[in-house]
């Protein structure tokens, strides 16, 4: 019965907490904008939950829940120990003293332990409540999107609803990044980089290298491939801040010289080829179970796999599932965002003389970083499932950037969702 109490109480109290923060830090929302924005999150989190429980066994989101209980008593009863267990020291001994594979069984490990600590913390609000804990998940978290929308409407104030619309109701992003999982906390590292990237680049100040070095941190501890994949995306995006170059020069020569170093490589004995990790991450994918797979290749040392698989990679992480091939809701639901990413392609072609709309560094790293993403994603996983939950921040990237030609969309948007609001920017 206190649940039916709790929920609403602590629904109404944090929309009005992060609608004040959300005013302090300089974005225009009314408190229509914030509750719109939090019910859909909550909505979605709550219904990720629900689905996953009761038509797919429950998945990381409940097992995490289930031993935070434990946790939670824990935590209450003896504090230091709940501490201590979160610390480095254990993974020291599990890896008997080595301090470079405690380091990596302790990366290993992290998400599942934060997921769990995290939630044992959230268990003291909630009376261990999932549903709850899952409305205290998508509040904390929903600072990513916010810190997203606020890089893209200081520059761009023309466009703050269609950006309000892509950043905080494309369902499927949503939907992925509200569930208690790491995707929320993924994108909350991103916009912590991307923003205090640019306010450094533009000026110098300790506290954005600090927000770089914790966002840069957290992508390590929760994706450590998502960090790679990232640094060469941030370094030209940082490189064109400084300089005031809105013209992707430096993002193409870094990763034509990545990409040069990286094809180099491929002719080197199999130990020094830079394919190693994508090829031990396809088969560590490739053991698994999963009730539906596509088809993919096994990669090999060399330049040749590479290359066959190349189509077999866009087509799994890009557009499949195809309408005729979704099997169940969330399947079905992703054919529909591909074609709404492929319509987002075709608009961009025709719009190509307003290229200039998208000449700014933000949009150069959305595109390369979006592209990379998905590149890797295809050529090392084979289910659907996990796919179309890997890419939700790579499409969401790639919707901005696709969209952002669109004259009608950015002032009749604006002008309907935020009416006046932005008239002074």
């Amino acid at each position: 019965m206190l649940t039916y109490f709790l929920f609403p109480f602590y629904l109404i109290a944090g929309t009005i907490m992060l609608h004040a923060i959300i005013r302090r830090k300089g974005i225009d929302f009314t408190i229509y904008h914030t509750a719109m924005a939090v019910l859909f999150k909550v909505f979605l989190g709550c219904l990720y939950g629900y689905i996953f429980l009761h038509y797919y066994g429950g998945d990381d989101t409940w097992g995490y829940f289930l031993e935070s209980r434990a946790e939670t008593d824990l935590l209450l009863n003896h504090p230091l120990r709940f501490i201590r267990e979160f610390l480095p020291g254990l993974s020291l001994q599990a890896a008997d003293n080595n301090g470079w594979r405690a380091l990596v069984f302790y990366v290993v490990h992290f998400e599942n332990w934060f997921m769990v600590k995290s939630l044992a913390v959230l268990n003291l609000l909630s009376g261990k409540n999932y549903y709850i804990d899952v409305l205290w998940f998508d509040l904390i978290t929903m600072a990513g999107p916010l810190l997203l929308f606020k890089v893209l409407v200081r520059q761009f104030p023309s466009r703050a609803g269609m950006y309000y619309l892509l950043v905080f109701f494309i369902p499927s992003v949503v939907f992925w990044c509200s569930g208690i999982r790491a995707e929320a906390l993924i994108l909350l590292f991103i916009s912590i980089v991307i923003y205090n990237g640019k306010e450094y680049a533009q000026k110098p100040r300790w506290k954005n290298a600090a927000g770089i070095v914790f966002g840069l941190a957290g992508f390590l501890l929760f994706r450590a491939q998502y960090l790679v994949a990232f640094l060469p995306a941030l370094l030209a995006y940082m490189l064109s801040v400084k300089n005031k170059r809105s013209t992707p020069v430096y993002f193409n020569t870094i990763y034509l010289a990545g990409l040069l170093i990286f094809i180099s490589s491929l002719f080197l004995p199999p130990a020094l080829q830079l394919s190693r990790p994508l090829i031990q991450t396809q088969q560590n994918f490739m053991v698994l179970h999963g009730n539906t797979r596509y088809r993919l290749d096994s990669l090999q040392p060399g330049p040749l796999t590479l290359i066959e698989i190349l189509p077999q990679a866009l087509a799994n992480s890009a557009l499949r599932p195809y309408p005729w091939e979704g099997k169940g809701l969330l399947q079905s639901l992703s054919s529909i965002e591909n074609i709404f990413l492929f319509a987002g392609f075709l608009f961009f072609v025709i719009s190509i003389p307003k290229r200039h709309k998208v000449a700014d560094p933000v949009f150069w790293l959305f595109l390369y970083y979006g592209i990379t993403l998905l590149l890797g994603i295809g050529y090392t996983v084979p289910f659907p499932g996990a796919i179309v939950r890997y890419r939700c921040i790579p499409f969401l990237f790639l919707f901005i950037f696709l969209f952002s030609t669109n004259n009608l969309l950015q002032q009749k948007l604006t002008d309907i969702l935020f009416k006046k609001h932005y008239k002074n920017y």
